[in-house]
């Protein structure tokens, strides 16, 4: 199992990538279009880097696309372009 931190608005977040892989299963992925330009596929669904992250942390503030896959890079999910 993978771990990594993330921190925003001053709070710090420990996620794995049992996590993502374990609310990816229970969840529905939002579309994919406009300005969301990237996706992770889990389980084979295609989810927007921030709505894996905003379901793992449980959190409502705002954070930047660039952290979101970040994160889950080092997870060792692959980030891709549409």
């Amino acid at each position: 199992m993978r771990t990594t931190d993330m921190s925003f608005n001053g709070r710090v977040y420990t996620i794995s990538d049992e996590d993502v892989r374990q609310v990816a299963r229970n969840s529905c992925p939002e579309e994919i279009k406009g300005t969301r330009r990237y996706y992770v596929e889990v389980g084979g669904k295609r989810f927007p880097p921030k709505q894996l992250i905003r379901l793992v942390t449980g959190t409502t503030d705002s954070f930047g696309s660039t952290n979101a896959r970040s994160a889950l890079t080092r997870l060792g999910f692959t980030v891709k372009s549409i």
